[in-house]
């Protein structure tokens, strides 16, 4: 196992349910399911209001501002909605029963799911101080899907609910409070989660969380851990999932979007870059973002020099973009200069290959080939790692 730190915890209770006879009557099962969401639920919401001091009415009348998640359990440039519907790489999948209820809300025979486990790649950026990677290794986001079979598939009349997540890491154990996984649909959450007992009426991929009450309660889903899933059906037991350390070493390059966005600097070259990614507002398509490029160089005069691009792609997840250039004349008019190949090689490199064209006037530079550009910063609320 990778080495990290976990802190000893103590055993608090939250998820050691009294055990309830074997029973086949739809009574009894739903009255232990029940009893299981009444104490997880209470004691989610006891956890949540002590780490937040809650009140009744607080006093802040403004939002928050944006910021990376501080209990984080993955980069926040790794991925955005919607998750992956196809698992990959290395998978752990099992058919288990969940609990099971009809369309009244009353119990049903557990219906059979395909659960699978499995990583997707995040930033190739190997930092060692991150709230969910202290060894300098790859960094991944764990992926949890639940699978109707196709004959369930869509069916509202009869479903399965979401079950109780629990994980064994290190010193933490099942038994213990902080041992509560929190599953989102949606990644790069703060709070939402799958609710236990809600009803799962599609195939539906959820993302490993961190529940943000306090550090006891940080997983580490990128080293080896098992987790139980537990729809508490009465007389039957949870699944476990084991996972080993995930090995490999991110990204080879990022996806150029809002994370990218940022100033840049070559310092043997002694040259800027700034960097911006925007919407396209454009109905007929949804997806397309614009890159913007400024290069701040010097002319064969040494007085300083701007070059610029733009082009507007639509393909989402794309690595490397091939920008048009121009340079700025008097007016701030433009003329065509060549063209640059731009890929993000981690969130702190970008690597930009230069083609000019030929017959440039003078003072104009002309250059060609491969240069690397160091980030200076990360934008508010757009954490690249």
């Amino acid at each position: 196992m990778r080495a990290y730190h976990l802190t000893t915890l103590l055993c608090a209770g939250l998820f050691c349910l009294p055990a309830f006879a074997a029973d086949t009557s739809a009574d009894a099962a739903r009255q232990y399911h029940e009893a299981a969401i009444t104490q997880v639920r209470a004691k989610l919401a006891l956890a949540r209001a002590d780490a937040t001091k809650a009140k009744v009415m607080g006093s802040h009348t403004g939002s928050g501002t944006p910021l990376a998640n501080e209990y984080r359990a993955y980069p926040p440039s790794c991925a955005a909605w919607p998750l992956p519907d196809k698992s990959s790489g290395t998978t752990v999948s099992k058919r288990m029963a969940l609990y099971t209820r009809d369309g009244n809300g009353n119990s049903a025979t557990p219906e059979t799911v395909t659960v699978t486990l499995w990583r997707v790649p995040c930033s190739s950026s190997g930092a060692s101080n991150l709230p969910y990677n202290n060894d300098s290794a790859g960094n991944a986001m764990t992926l949890l899907r639940i699978d109707r079979d196709s004959g369930n598939e869509g069916r509202t009349d009869r479903f399965p609910t979401f079950p109780l997540l629990n994980i064994r890491q290190g010193n933490l154990d099942f038994g213990n409070q902080a041992s509560a996984v929190r599953a989102a649909s949606e990644p790069n959450t703060f709070v939402t989660d799958g609710p236990y007992d809600a009803p799962v009426f599609v195939s539906t991929t959820y993302v490993l969380e961190n529940y943000n009450f306090a550090p006891a309660y940080n997983h580490f889903y990128a080293y080896a851990f098992t987790l139980l899933v537990d729809p508490y059906i009465s007389g039957g037991s949870g699944t476990t999932f084991a996972m080993g350390d995930y090995t490999g070493t991110g990204l080879t390059s990022m996806p150029l979007d809002g994370y990218a966005a940022a100033q840049y600097y070559n310092a043997s070259l002694n040259e800027g870059l700034l960097v911006q990614v925007a919407e396209g507002y454009d109905g007929a398509h949804p997806a397309r973002r614009q890159v913007i490029l400024d290069l701040l160089t010097t002319d064969n005069n040494n007085a300083p020099f701007w070059i610029v691009g733009n082009v507007a792609y639509d393909n989402i997840g794309a690595t490397t973009l091939n920008v048009p250039l121009t340079y700025l004349v008097n007016g701030n008019a433009t003329q065509p200069w060549g063209s640059a190949s731009i890929s993000l090689l981690s969130c702190g490199k970008l690597r930009v290959v230069f083609h000019a064209n030929s017959g440039l006037p003078s003072p104009v530079p002309s250059f060609n080939g491969t240069a690397d550009y160091d980030r200076i910063f990360a934008a508010n609320g757009m954490m690249c790692e």
